[in-house]
């Protein structure tokens, strides 16, 4: 005769406990390997008191990471938590068990807040390996306590970036208000245009200046225009909108300046 076969529900329970046990003793593992001496097994005044399902551990919380260099005479930076957690019969299907305790520097009040902070982590966190999370945020809140402000170590294309964005908000800022031109400034422009042009910059304004000058002939074909239209009885002639009074005496300087500007 055949023994009773076991129900499916009955089946599955301990495979579900197996299980269970396996991920908790799997997260124990990853966690030593990480945290090493910073996380210890305790007991006793130092345990939780109702923990019966597995041992209690306590993993140390200070305010700086690796590679930060403490302050001694600062006592934010010297405080250290002691995060103490068990794993429950069914976690991570439920929260763990934790207690929040003063290993230097805290006061009860404030592991009243991170004992808090944390169970509410804990409780939206079920389902998964949660208590590496729980450290994490710890540290966050040790650093936030003391005011440590977190490094960011810049990759060269981040870097890159941050010059390019730099640099267009320089350029839409002066084509917003214009760009103050000083003696510096114009002296570099000079520079520029002299090797882009091969003209000398004082020779192009001389130039310029010459063009919008009346040269001997304009000036003689403006004064027949006058004495045509009768109006060279005063002895003036007008020339470009002005009068211009004429000297019956030509001047040999006055010649040489109309020779030099045609």
């Amino acid at each position: 005769r055949r023994p009773p076969r076991a129900s499916p529900a009955r089946a599955r329970f301990p495979s579900k406990m197996a299980d269970l046990l396996e991920e908790q003793a799997n997260e124990i593992e990853a966690l030593e390997s990480i945290l090493m001496g910073d996380m210890v097994l305790v007991d006793g005044a130092y345990g939780i008191s109702g923990a019966t399902h597995g041992a209690c551990y306590q993993i140390s919380v200070g305010a700086l990471g690796d590679g930060e260099e403490e302050d001694v005479d600062d006592a934010s930076q010297t405080a250290r938590l002691g995060l103490v957690f068990s794993h429950t019969k069914h976690y991570p299907s439920t929260p763990p068990l934790i207690r929040c305790r003063s290993m230097h520097g805290l006061f009860d009040n404030e592991l009243s807040e991170i004992q808090d902070l944390l169970v509410k982590h804990a409780e939206t966190s079920v389902g998964m390996a949660m208590i590496f999370d729980l450290v994490q945020h710890a540290k966050d809140w040790m650093r936030l306590r003391s005011g440590v402000v977190d490094e960011i170590h810049e990759t060269p294309e981040m870097i890159q970036r941050r010059l390019e964005d730099e640099a267009e908000t320089r350029l839409k800022a002066m084509r917003a208000v214009g760009t103050a031109v000083t003696v510096a400034s114009f002296n570099e422009w000079v520079v520029r245009f002299e090797q882009e042009t091969g003209i000398a910059a004082s020779a192009a304004a001389a130039a310029k200046a010459n063009a919008s000058r009346a040269t001997g002939r304009k000036y003689f074909e403006a004064d027949e225009v006058c004495d045509d239209a009768g109006d060279g009885d005063d002895g003036d002639a007008v020339f470009g909108g002005e009068f211009v009074e004429e000297d019956e005496e030509t001047d040999d300087s006055e010649d040489s300046d109309f020779e030099g500007g045609e």
